[in-house]
């Protein structure tokens, strides 16, 4: 009976104790906070293809001296090449043919002209995501006419500087401006030299695969 007397006191005073201290709340777990995604970094690695059009400067010196200034004109090409990157440095080579309009001499009744540009470049810069900022250096070709005999078959370096966006993953427009030092004698035996120095500002717009 004291055993028993004894166990009832002790229930009592826990009960009591528990209701003089109020409920027991318990507070709930905070969520867990998820990071938000991080933003897609573009990648520039990879072929690519695509479609220019721009205006042209030029001019020309012949042996033993005499020079002229071409008349600004128009050209229009397709490029393709490959790139590589690694981290924010862009590397590749790339392949490009223009075809040159109204870029003659005056007085030489518009029959003369620069007919074409092609260029196998090698390109080099560093990437800002979606911007990528380069540089230019390789070979040049092109061909000058003068009807209906001389034609001077044209060489040389080709360099220049570039700004590229990736407006989405595939699509990018661009901005080029190249200068091409060419040189050549020209053909069907006449001993005649020319130096030839043509430039190029060109909008580009093309597609990565």
């Amino acid at each position: 009976m004291k055993l028993l007397a004894t166990a009832c006191l002790a229930l009592a005073a826990s009960v009591g104790l528990a209701f003089a201290g109020g409920p027991v709340v318990v507070a709930p777990e905070p969520e867990p906070i998820s990071a938000a995604p991080a933003a897609a970094v573009h990648d520039w690695s990879g072929f690519y293809a695509g479609l220019s059009y721009g205006k042209t400067s030029a001019d020309i010196a012949f042996t033993p001296g005499i020079s002229f200034d071409f008349e600004d004109g128009s050209v229009a090409g397709l490029y393709a090449g490959y790139l590589f990157q690694r981290g924010a440095f862009v590397y590749g080579g790339e392949l490009a043919y223009g075809k040159v309009r109204e870029t003659f001499l005056p007085g030489f009744n518009g029959d003369d002209e620069i007919d074409h540009v092609l260029d196998l470049k090698a390109r080099a810069g560093l990437a800002a995501n979606r911007a990528l900022f380069y540089g230019v250096l390789g070979y040049s070709q092109s061909t000058y006419v003068e009807p209906p005999l001389l034609e001077f078959d044209l060489d040389g370096i080709v360099y220049g500087l570039g700004a590229e966006y990736a407006v989405t993953p595939r699509l990018s427009v661009g901005l080029e401006y190249l200068s091409r030092d060419l040189s050549g004698t020209a053909t069907g035996g006449v001993a005649i030299e020319a130096d030839t120095r043509v430039d190029t500002l060109s909008l580009r717009v093309g597609l990565s695969f």
